[in-house]
């Protein structure tokens, strides 16, 4: 038998998500008007790091001179240490992305939880405890998100989808143009290991973002740069 659900229990879940919510899109408007008044392009990558797209990432930047942010995933990063550890020598930013990638809308609050600590002490050698976070697929509740107050981590959100997980893919132009048109963000890319076509799609993202931003005077930034 299942319970009609009282107002109070209606309330306090409404609260558990709606006030993480209410909170990112704050956030994510401060990010964009600041990105934007600053002229920057920040580039950032989720999921990975994996051996095959995260290598061709970097060296895409170097020959760029330019640096970006990654939110990496404790699996991952076990996985493929030592790619973890280019990305560190080369400058770039990390985070942590949990360890698992659940989505807090969708597990028990002990599972988001378990995960996100997980996520911190797998990524301990190159993240450190209060490191910037990045939730995944962009979802927090309110136990999740007192928990990253708690560890007095910045919570790294993003003002540009690139589209690089859509079905089916965008014309990379896309994301290209809207850069242009706000003049400025912070881009959303993933570099888990997937199919060549969307592994293609992020490396070419990524290369015309850098020539617009040198087209248009973007200065290119990492996304610690933006933190108090």
């Amino acid at each position: 038998m299942i319970l009609p659900l009282t107002s109070a229990a209606v309330g306090a879940l409404g609260l558990a998500y709606y006030s993480p919510y209410a909170s990112r899109l704050i956030s994510v408007g401060a990010l964009r008007r600041r990105v934007t008044k600053g002229r920057m392009l920040i580039l950032t990558y989720d999921d990975g790091p994996s051996n095959l797209v995260t290598p061709e990432i970097v060296d895409l930047l170097r020959r760029h001179n330019a640096k970006a942010t990654f939110f990496m995933l404790g699996r991952s990063a076990r996985q493929n240490a030592s790619i973890a550890d280019l990305i560190v020598k080369e400058g770039h930013d990390v985070g942590c992305h949990t360890d698992q990638h659940f989505n807090a809308w969708k597990v028990d609050p002990w599972t988001a939880l378990t995960d996100i600590n997980a996520g911190y002490e797998r990524l301990s050698s190159w993240v450190a405890p209060d490191g910037m976070y990045r939730p995944p697929f962009g979802k927090m509740t309110l136990p999740t998100q007192l928990a990253i107050r708690r560890r007095r981590a910045p919570i790294g959100w993003w003002t540009i989808d690139s589209g690089d997980t859509h079905s089916p893919l965008p014309d990379p132009k896309r994301v290209v143009d809207q850069l242009v048109r706000e003049g400025g963000g912070v881009v959303l890319m993933h570099d888990l290991e997937r199919t060549p076509e969307r592994n293609s799609f992020v490396l070419d993202a990524t290369a015309r973002l850098l020539e617009a931003a040198e087209r248009e005077s973007l200065s290119v930034k990492r996304l610690s740069e933006l933190q108090p």
